[in-house]
């Protein structure tokens, strides 16, 4: 006790030390969080797993249209994203076809598990209607689209 009262302003600076000692190491924790886990948590845990065979299958049957310049698969957590490429005399409607060939190479478990993404553009970057964009959720049945952006009169 003789310590204490000799060196109470020691004893008040360790305890204050001490105190935000422990707050800091729980702000770290609040807005730091554990580095080690996953990205997307555990919503990817029981993964259902695409061979790139599959891949190369979609890409393979997208490119095989006579319009189609590139395409690039790319699967990002539970989505699978498209971006084909189309020449610039492509229509709108043709371009709309390719959702149909998606779909054809995934089983229907992956079917159920993934979204879709689909990103249709041109080789010019002045086309009014593009670039398009389809999305099929994983509960959906088919892929829905942007609004078509065709300029009414109004606009010139």
């Amino acid at each position: 006790m003789k310590w204490i009262k000799k060196n109470k302003y020691t004893c008040i600076a360790i305890l204050i030390f001490l105190l935000i000692a422990v707050i800091g190491y729980k702000a770290v924790k609040v807005f730091f969080p554990d580095t080690k886990a996953a990205y997307y948590g555990d919503r990817l845990d029981n993964k259902v797993k695409v061979k790139k065979s599959v891949y190369e299958a979609v890409k393979a049957k997208i490119s095989e249209q006579e319009f189609v310049k590139e395409v690039n698969v790319r699967e990002n957590g539970r989505t699978i994203e498209i971006v084909v490429l189309v020449q610039d005399s492509t229509s709108m409607d043709a371009a709309k076809g390719i959702s149909g060939l998606i779909l054809e190479n995934f089983s229907e478990i992956q079917i159920g598990y993934y979204d879709f993404q689909l990103f249709i553009k041109k080789e010019s970057a002045s086309e009014n209607n593009f670039p398009i964009i389809a999305y099929k959720q994983h509960n959906s049945s088919e892929f829905s689209w942007t609004k078509d952006r065709d300029k009414t009169e109004s606009e010139g």
